[in-house]
């Protein structure tokens, strides 16, 4: 027999449980990669009781096995700090069970946490530990990320206080669903036109970012939807970049409000953007801002054939759905940031150690798949105990980044550079063969040797031995590979320096050597 229809009470409560199922998917989310960007063995997020004595673990990102299961924990010990002064804490080291979420109390961790702040009101704590202390870089990252946290916790409050809305406002569940799931900037401008096709026909939407330093808006992305062809140019908006005018979208931003007021172009005689951009025979119009904590990020531009396809109730809900869309705009820039300190090395701007590992490992499989060739490029700059010894660490410093800024211009955009760790560098190329790789190896050695970096004691000169190996023809696995390209460089250090020197060529000079 079929199963008898839903109703819909019924249809609104399972919408607003899916919604905060996603909405706890992105707070889960959330934690496990502030866990990998901090390096941390646990990323907690504590909400405060009511009493204010106790709080509960909302939700935790851990490699530990000592979670508590206590439901409500108190707030006594080095965690009671935060709720008393409400400012961020760093400790290098914590007290015997001090820790309350662990069983054990883990005593001797290092510890960040921050408060949860709304509106004035204490509401939870944010806190990661591990073995090694947290910087004040760490800190400034855990407070960036706790003001997501919290919006994600108050987007779940909220879809628990509207479970019983109206029926007819599904699509707007929907849409907003729909912005909970996507996290990179990307999926958020593709999510954002979804959500909003949801809501209302439109035949064209076009999303602009704003840099409020700059004062410059610039067309993140154009979509045009079938039946909408020739209302909008995409290629004369896409990557256009304007400066704060007398445009709809600058008012838009300035004012925080949307215009046209009614929806309607011919209320306005103001361009949308600038005046070499075009938009033929729109009879609806809608510039909204987004705003995520009443800061404008940027603009959402709707424009429909149709006459009056933005009322007043499209409207309002067209304005909350572009807050979410800001929101979920501001967590992929967080995203984006964490998966960037994630991945690259902070000094130099390259490709961190572990990073190179996996990519060198894809990039292998890939290699081994389609029968081509990767050399690997294994640097080392010449005298560099000596350069922070003499001139200090700062200017070592300098010199890493420099070297950096050489490996990241030299190759080609599908190559990889990378810092392996210390004052070596690592570089994948690509689908050569050795003597390519060699003729890259050069270039990337005379450009070094170019670098001048200066110091307070003048002048300092830069050079780097470079020693290189090809898969399949140097080893047909990783480990042998970057073994056979360290013993290259290192044949290239003992030989003069300065130079660049393959696997074969060390060991055919070797032979001759012992001969």
């Amino acid at each position: 027999s079929s199963r008898a229809p839903r109703g819909r009470d019924e249809e609104e409560r399972l919408l607003a449980i899916g919604g905060v199922g996603m909405i706890g998917d992105a707070a889960s989310w959330m934690l496990a990669t502030l866990k990998r960007s901090l390096g941390a063995t646990t990323v907690a997020l504590l909400w405060l009781e009511d009493d204010g004595e106790r709080v509960k673990l909302k939700e935790v990102a851990t490699d530990a096995d000592d979670i508590t299961e206590t439901p409500r924990l108190p707030t006594a010990g080095i965690l009671g700090a935060v709720v008393r002064d409400r400012q961020p804490l760093l400790c290098a080291a914590t007290k015997p069970g001090k820790l309350p979420y662990y069983e054990s109390g883990r005593a001797g961790v290092a510890l960040v946490a921050v408060p949860l702040i709304e509106h004035g009101h204490l509401r939870g704590i944010l806190a990661a530990d591990r073995d090694a202390p947290f910087t004040e870089a760490d800190r400034d990252l855990l407070a960036d990320a706790s003001a997501q946290v919290l919006r994600v916790v108050q987007s779940e409050q909220v879809f628990r206080a509207v479970e019983r809305a109206k029926y007819e406002h599904e699509r707007f569940y929907q849409a907003t669903a729909m912005l909970g799931r996507a996290l990179t900037v990307e999926q958020v401008i593709e999510t954002a036109f979804d959500a909003t096709a949801a809501i209302v026909d439109y035949d064209a939407a076009v999303i602009a970012l704003y840099d409020k330093p700059k004062a410059r808006h610039k067309i993140a992305a154009v979509r045009v939807r079938p039946g909408g062809e020739g209302i909008v140019d995409p290629a004369q908006l896409t990557d256009l970049e304007f400066k704060d005018n007398a445009g709809l979208a600058s008012m838009v931003v300035k004012n925080r409000h949307y215009l046209p007021a009614g929806g309607e172009p011919r209320e306005v005689t103001a361009p949308i953007y600038t005046r070499k951009v075009k938009i033929e025979d729109a009879r609806s119009l809608l510039v909204l801002p987004l705003l995520a904590a009443d800061e404008p990020v940027g603009t959402l531009t709707l424009v429909a054939r149709a006459e009056k396809r933005f009322g007043k109730d499209v409207r309002e809900m067209l304005a909350v759905i572009a807050n979410q869309v800001a929101i979920a705009l501001e967590n992929g820039f967080l995203y984006r940031k964490m998966e960037t300190m994630a991945t690259t090395d902070g000094l130099t701007g390259l490709t961190n150690h572990r990073t190179f590992q996996q990519k060198f490992a894809e990039m292998l499989e890939r290699a081994a798949r389609h029968n081509h060739r990767v050399a690997l490029l294994l640097c080392d700059v010449d005298f560099f105990k000596k350069v922070n010894d003499n001139y200090g660490h700062p200017v070592g410093d300098e010199v890493l980044r420099r070297v950096a800024r050489v490996l990241q211009e030299v190759p080609r955009k599908i190559d990889i550079p990378a810092r392996y760790g210390g004052e070596e560098f690592a570089v994948l190329l690509d689908n050569v063969d050795l003597a390519q790789a060699k003729q890259v190896a050069e270039r990337i050695r005379i450009e070094i040797s170019k670098v001048v970096v200066e110091s307070d004691k003048g002048p300092l000169s830069v050079t780097e031995s470079i020693g290189v190996t090809v898969f399949p023809d140097d080893g047909r696995d990783r480990a042998t590979l970057i073994e056979r390209a360290d013993l290259a460089l290192y044949h290239a250090k003992h030989t003069g320096r300065n130079r660049v020197v393959t696997w074969t060529e060390s060991q055919a000079e070797k032979t001759k050597k012992a001969s």
